[in-house]
């Protein structure tokens, strides 16, 4: 392969660098090219090839001049600091029942086919945007909930009060910080820190459905995720029993994403019937939000009552995370 030619097609501005500078640097990368190597199974295979090339033109990057400097270290918000978040969802023509947090997007729903004039359509309309607050320590201030900071030791959760186990802000940014770069020790880790759900359907999700909805969850509150944390993260979820992937048109995005997923158990009752991916930019590895989509096949509203028929795989909803930003109080945006 041209490797001069890859970089100028990686990066057109590059300045021509010098010859005598770039030959030592290109013969270690042709011999490091050479050496036969194991490849890992996991996320993204479909694009293996092109994401080799990505990872040897890095390498030449950097022994151009002017090579991007690390990002700082994220400044850490303050207890009594507010996350906010907005959301665009697209979501169905239908009655839905959902639940969640202001943490993060919902992932529990349900569809309900209404008889008359506004029948259940699965036509995915844009919604208003989705703006939600939250505090970093996770205390709640909104009438009817318990006031007092939830423990924030290293392994301690909340009650969000519908019935789940969720991390605050702040125990989601110490998880990330914390991860070991093994996916197996970071698995192990998660599992530490994360109270599985205590909803009355969670004992019939597989080990790995729990799994993979806990590392959403870190996703999806985290301030921050580093890149070698994100590598962690999905690394994690793809050795995971039944981890999936594929690309995918999403509505309001001007690239197609790449949607992570784990296969597990469902059955036809309320919420139990749809399952959620995780959203990820196939070229910085970022997350970029959620599809809501149906883990079986079923009739909205039970096959008598005149709701369509919902195959498995079918995309439901989408919310795509536009802003997550650390704010000094409630209904302040950035």
């Amino acid at each position: 392969m041209d490797e001069m030619r890859t970089l100028q097609d990686f990066r057109a501005d590059a300045p021509a660098p010098d010859h005598a500078r770039l030959t030592p640097g290109r013969q270690r990368l042709l011999d490091e090219a050479a050496r036969p190597r194991r490849l890992r199974a996991g996320w993204l295979l479909a694009t293996a090839g092109a994401a080799a090339a990505v990872t040897a033109v890095a390498v030449l990057v950097t022994l151009l001049p002017g090579s991007p400097e690390p990002p700082p270290p994220a400044v850490k918000p303050k207890p009594d600091q507010w996350v906010y978040r907005k959301t665009q969802w697209y979501g169905p023509r239908c009655d839905t029942v959902r639940s969640g947090r202001p943490g993060m997007e919902w992932l529990a729903f349900d569809l309900r086919h209404q008889q008359g004039d506004q029948p259940c359509s699965l036509e995915q309309r844009a919604e208003p945007p989705e703006e939600a607050w939250e505090r970093y320590d996770g205390r709640e201030e909104r009438p009817g909930f318990d006031a007092t900071p939830p423990a924030q030791t290293p392994t301690g959760a909340r009650d969000n009060g519908a019935g789940s186990d969720t991390l605050t802000h702040r125990q989601a940014d110490a998880l990330v910080e914390d991860l070991p770069d093994d996916p197996g020790a970071a698995l192990v880790l998660i599992r530490k820190r994360s109270i599985p759900s205590s909803v009355s359907s969670a004992w019939r999700m597989t080990r790995a459905q729990r799994d993979f909805e806990e590392i959403a969850e870190i996703l999806g509150t985290a301030t921050t995720v580093p890149e070698d944390k994100r590598k962690v993260l999905l690394r994690t979820a793809g050795d995971l029993e039944g981890a999936r992937s594929v690309s995918t048109d999403a509505p309001g995005s001007d690239r197609k994403l790449t949607a992570l997923w784990v296969e597990g158990n469902h059955r036809d009752y309320a919420y139990e019937r749809n399952t959620f991916r995780v959203l990820i930019d196939p070229e910085t590895r970022e997350f970029r939000g959620f599809q809501l989509v149906a883990g079986m096949g079923y009739w909205v509203g039970g096959k008598k009552s005149g709701g369509p028929f919902v195959a498995k795989g079918t995309v439901l909803a989408t919310g795509l995370r536009t802003a997550t930003e650390v704010v000094g109080k409630p209904d302040q945006r950035p």
